[in-house]
């Protein structure tokens, strides 16, 4: 019984932490969104990274 109640409380702790990441990293999405000149609602980081993906590689190619 002990032992079912403290790994149910560290699933606990460990969503209420895994909430709070997300929110944090929602909030930077939405900073950065703002940042660049995007719609929050339409911002998307994988696009992001893609972006900056393909600029490095260009980049890259040019310097060569």
């Amino acid at each position: 019984q002990i032992v079912l109640q403290t790994v149910s409380q560290g699933s606990l702790d460990a969503s209420r932490d895994l909430q709070k990441e997300f929110a944090t990293i929602e909030k930077k999405k939405e900073e950065l969104a703002d940042y660049v000149c995007e719609d929050r609602k339409q911002f998307s980081l994988e696009d992001v990274f893609n972006t900056m993906k393909t600029f490095r590689e260009l980049f890259l190619k040019a310097l060569q």
